[in-house]
């Protein structure tokens, strides 16, 4: 549903009346639902990196807890750098456009003064400790990726990227590799790691479309039930039952992979054209 600007310029007008003295969170709540309201999204929520560098909600989703299929993300931006995500969601599966994308992005820029206004004011509470913890994990990471450009030569973009690899092929946190990294940590060089990495990759990604699968099928059996459809929703659960079984089976076969002995695939070609 395209959004005409001047309805994006009245929708955000009417939040110029902010206030964080009434407290970062109803603030957020009232941006929140503004936003879900101009884009006729079932769910809106924000969330923020946590010190292991996962997203998680920073505030109750504003709407429907069913909401799904059709989602749009974008980054919220605090100090120069990324601190989590503002997301909306609706029902139904959803082509989003860009004038949806770009109010949302607005309404993004509008959490990010929020934010950023909660810090200088030093706001406490349970918001803020999150959106601290946001803050000090980048800027660990931002500091780890200046030690990598530095000491290994390596562009700003390849170490972000290396520091995510090493996270998952060692199995620790980001946030772990960046101090070690800090503490003047060698980098690994060995092919397994970087092998044990892409495979967890692709698992994660397989494991993401099970769950979502297993989620949606749970949700379709709670409707049929509360429309008193029992049979119905007997075969939603087994099915939700089936895409559980798969995540476990992904999970355990990346187990056994990861205590497998590694070997080099054979190369063809002269050195210079290896790797």
């Amino acid at each position: 549903m395209p959004i005409e600007p001047a309805k994006l310029v009245s929708s955000l007008g009417a939040l110029d009346t902010l206030d964080l003295e009434e407290g970062l969170a109803e603030a957020l709540h009232q941006v929140l639902g503004s936003a879900k309201t101009l884009l006729d999204a079932d769910m809106t929520g924000l969330m923020l990196v946590d010190h292991a560098g996962a997203l998680r909600w920073a505030s109750a989703p504003e709407g429907a807890v069913e909401a799904g299929p059709g989602g749009l993300s974008v980054p919220v931006q605090v100090g120069g750098g990324p601190v989590g995500t503002l997301d909306v969601y609706v029902s139904a599966p959803r082509e989003w456009d860009d004038s949806e994308t770009a109010a949302l992005q607005a309404y993004a820029g509008l959490v990010a003064s929020v934010l950023a206004a909660a810090v200088a004011a030093r706001v406490k509470g349970r918001l803020a400790d999150q959106l601290h913890g946001a803050l000090e994990h980048r800027s660990l990471l931002e500091r780890a990726v200046q030690v990598l450009v530095r000491r290994e030569g390596m562009d700003a973009q390849a170490a972000s990227e290396w520091l995510r690899t090493a996270a998952r092929s060692s199995g620790c946190e980001v946030a772990q590799v960046a101090a070690d990294v800090l503490g003047g940590a060698p980098l690994p060089s060995d092919r397994l790691a970087q092998a044990k990495a892409r495979r967890h990759t692709a698992t994660d990604r397989e494991v993401a479309v099970h769950r979502w699968d297993s989620e949606s099928h749970e949700g379709a059996a709670r409707r049929y039930e509360r429309r008193g459809q029992a049979g119905r929703a007997q075969t939603e659960r087994l099915q939700a039952a089936a895409a559980r079984g798969r995540i476990i089976d992904a999970e355990t076969e990346r187990r056994r992979a990861d205590q497998q002995p590694w070997t080099a695939p054979h190369q063809h070609g002269p050195p210079s054209e290896q790797g």
